[in-house]
């Protein structure tokens, strides 16, 4: 045979030397592989390719390998055109190995007891049922090798999903009548389960009879229909979707993205089957006899749901399967916005709640600096009044006082100086700027909470992300303990202890969820968002430019203890500078030293105020109104007659001799407040510079930590890669497994927390120095970082390398 040849060949082949000296490598020898379909595929045409590429790829290092169109035979899905199919191949010289392409023609050719050639049959669905040989894990057939899929649980894993009574099973006519075996078995295992199943066979083209049977069924299990085009596919689930009925993919993920609802076996599962079969064939070709090669196969089954398609026939599945799942089209509709570290931070500047309520504390306190100036200003005021009195009062008034009578008043009141006043007037000003102070500390707060809360919505996601893949990893290794079980290589009790595990991992998926919906609802919070609105998020970077670590001169500060304790002090100046707590009490201290000065001048300074007024007397009547001047009194003295218009002007001084001791005491209760603001500045400055030095401190220690979690979570990945592949040998013990599947575990959420713990110490920093970065324009970071270069120049000391 030549594949036996080519074998001998290259054992017996030595290296050409020069003088005894060069080696020179040997020639990769050719190698023909001939492929059996069992007939014509409508769907799944990339099926053959990628076992082409696959095994072309892994054996081009040893062997030039081919499966040459003219050694493809594609048979009618007839038993007999199948074994007419494989007949030729075998007879054929120039064919060394054989591939047998469909489950058909893999059965059929594992039934032969005389194999001319090695084949490989990678499509095997049921070996049991199918009474395939099987001898010490291989198929204990010369030259066979097959590759037996695992049983499925698909119909159980479709009850979590959706609860049903009658399910429809359907599968490729030609299927159903050469393996009538599978298909029994198909429908005493939903019996097993209490479930009525019914096997309908699928021809092409569909007619619209097999839609009217679908009527009588409550859910559907698709098997591969490889015998359909693709648009009679698409009008199948059509009409599973128009009829409510909830349907389940053997294919899994590939249709599950086409509409179905649900499936179970990934989207890489036929690379995956193809390397397999590829490894096989290398194997063989390097001299390993085909009939010790271990048959089982581990689908590494991932369930998918598309929830477009669930959403449109009412399904929802419940927790426990979703917290597993793979979720196509799970959002309802496009996400409405796109949220980066940045974006959230300005949006809640500009929408948070409590930020607007300091906004009308500032507004409001504005009004008290005009209050306090209105009593500088002139007090204009007017008054009427009318009255009316007995007549023998009035008559004996001589005029002065008449029995009806309506006058008009105009009052004039302007401060010339009043020291208090003045004093309320430049105190309202400075309290005022505290408010300001106090309503941009307030900003620096919520600025703060938002960039945390979006870091924490990220980390959420990622630990969801992380769980959910430990999980699947934990369903691998389920499989893998199955696996071992069906050779004879472990117990029973391995695989309960991964389903335990499984169950674990589920309730880690669930809890990671919840911390990522709870965080999403804060960060909604905080942007005057419905709380549970969808949003889309951008992973933040250490390089994002709008932070102060994006342009990497950041981290050459930090390099080594003395630059880094210059640093300290640069970054504590910068917070002295610019904290908005340090200035409300500067704005405060400014306010009482005034208010001192106000009560010092108090004791010499008096109260000046001008005043003038007119009064109109509009209209009189009655007894008294005619006045009685003019008149003559006694002694020849005669009362001269007044008007009906009366002015003044005056001006007031007035100074307090004596109000009890009031004034002392004011002045001392001044005197000593102003001192306690003053301590109480001086000790909130050194929380200040306290609260940048701890949080440089803890920023330059996760900056350190990022690269030293990512290597630990590299070697425990490679760590559980080694122990993963012992275990499928039956090396190591579960238990070592378990070990190492949790370290990886732990190292990935490490090294996933070290970056965002970086982030969130970075803006704990730009926190307590009172400005954050996403406010600052590329000219004010540009002199952020010249002013360090300034104050590292004076400090002296070894010039910062970049």
């Amino acid at each position: 045979m030549k594949w036996l040849s080519a074998l001998l060949a290259g054992l017996a082949l030595l290296a050409v030397t020069d003088e005894g000296k060069a080696v020179q490598g040997r020639r990769p020898q050719s190698v023909v592989i001939g492929v059996v379909k069992d007939g014509p595929y409508d769907r799944y045409t990339d099926i053959l390719e990628i076992f082409r590429k696959e095994v072309v790829d892994l054996l081009s290092g040893d062997f030039e390998a081919d499966l040459p169109s003219a050694k493809r035979i594609e048979a009618d899905w007839t038993l007999a055109g199948i074994e007419a199919a494989i007949d030729s191949l075998f007879a054929d010289p120039e064919v060394d190995m054989v591939i047998t392409l469909g489950p058909i023609s893999s059965h059929l050719v594992s039934h032969r007891t005389d194999l001319p050639k090695p084949v490989v049959a990678p499509i095997v669905i049921d070996r049991a049922v199918q009474g395939l040989p099987h001898s010490e894990g291989g198929s204990g057939v010369h030259n066979l090798n097959y590759v037996a899929l695992p049983d499925r649980e698909d119909l159980p894993v479709f009850l979590e999903i959706v609860s049903f009574e009658r399910v429809a099973i359907l599968a490729n006519a030609s299927f159903v009548e050469a393996l009538p075996q599978v298909v029994r078995r198909a429908v005493d295992l939903a019996a097993e389960i209490g479930l009525e199943a019914e096997v309908i066979p699928v021809s092409s083209p569909m007619d619209d009879a097999l839609f009217q049977q679908l009527d009588r069924f409550e859910a559907v299990y698709v098997l591969p229909l490889t015998q359909v085009t693709e648009a009679e596919f698409q009008r199948l689930v059509q009409a599973l979707i128009d009829r409510r009925l909830p349907s389940f993919s053997w294919m899994g993920q590939r249709e599950v993205n086409e509409g179905i609802l649900a499936g179970r076996t990934p989207i890489e599962f036929p690379e995956r089957l193809a390397r397999r079969a590829a490894l096989n064939i290398q194997r063989i070709l390097l001299g390993e006899e085909a009939s010790t090669l271990p048959v089982a196969f581990s689908a590494r089954d991932r369930l998918t749901i598309n929830m477009a398609t669930a959403r449109a026939i009412g399904v929802y599945p419940r927790w426990k399967v979703v917290t597993e799942a793979l979720l196509i089209e799970d959002q309802e509709r496009p996400m409405a916005r796109v949220l980066s570290l940045s974006g959230a931070v300005e949006e809640a500047v500009i929408a948070n709640l409590d930020l607007a309520v300091q906004d009308r504390v500032v507004a409001a306190g504005a009004q008290d600096i005009k209050l306090a100036t209105a009593d500088l200003l002139p007090q204009i005021g007017l008054s009427v009044d009318g009255s009316v009195i007995d007549e023998d009062r009035a008559a004996a008034s001589f005029g002065s006082n008449p029995e009806r009578l309506f006058t008009g008043t105009a009052a004039l009141t302007q401060v010339i100086y009043a020291e208090p006043v003045w004093a309320n007037r430049s105190i309202q000003k400075s309290v005022q700027e505290a408010r300001t102070y106090d309503r941009r500390s307030v900003e620096i707060d919520i600025s703060f909470d938002a960039a945390v809360t979006y870091l924490n919505v990220l980390r959420g996601k990622t630990f969801e992300r992380i769980q959910k893949e430990n999980l699947q990893v934990t369903r691998t290794n389920l499989e893998l303990a199955q696996v071992r079980e069906w050779v004879g290589a472990a117990s029973a009790g391995e695989v309960y202890r991964w389903e335990a595990q499984i169950a674990g991992n589920r309730q880690a998926v669930i809890n990671a969820s919840a911390q990522r919906n709870l965080a999403e609802i804060e960060l909604n919070r905080l942007l005057n968002r419905p709380l549970e609105e969808y949003f889309d998020t951008r992973e933040a970077q250490i390089e994002d430019p709008s932070l102060l670590s994006g342009r990497g001169r950041l981290y050459s500060y930090m390099d080594n203890q003395w630059s880094f304790r210059v640093f300290r002090q640069f970054m504590a100046q910068e917070a002295l500078q610019h904290s908005p707590v340090l200035k409300v009490v500067e704005s405060l201290t400014k306010a009482q030293a005034r208010a001192l000065s106000s009560t010092k001048r108090s004791f010499w300074q008096p109260t000046i105020v001008l005043e003038a007024g007119v009064t109109d007397i509009f209209s009189k009547s009655g007894a008294g109104s005619t006045p009685g001047f003019g008149v003559e009194l006694p002694g020849g003295i005669e009362v001269p007659g007044i008007d009906d218009f009366v002015w003044s002007v005056g001006v007031n001084i007035s100074y307090p001799l004596f109000v009890g001791g009031s004034r002392v005491a004011e002045r001392n209760q001044a005197s000593e407040d102003l001192a306690r603001l003053n301590v109480e500045r001086d000790a909130l400055a050194q929380r200040v510079e306290q609260r940048v030095r701890s949080a440089l401190h803890e920023m330059g220690a996760s900056g350190a930590n990022i690269d030293l979690s990512r290597d630990a979570a590299e070697a425990s990945r490679n760590n559980f890669n080694l122990v993963s592949d012992s275990y499928a040998r039956g090396a190591v013990s579960i238990i070592d497994l378990i070990d190492a599947q949790n370290a990886a575990l732990i190292s990935e959420e490490q090294a996933a927390n070290a970056v965002y713990d970086f982030l969130i110490d970075l803006m704990k920093v730009e926190r307590a120095v009172g400005r954050f970065s996403f406010f600052m324009t590329d000219q004010q970071r540009e002199a952020f970082f010249q002013r360090a270069d300034a104050f590292f120049q004076q400090a002296g000391g070894p010039p910062i390398e970049r």
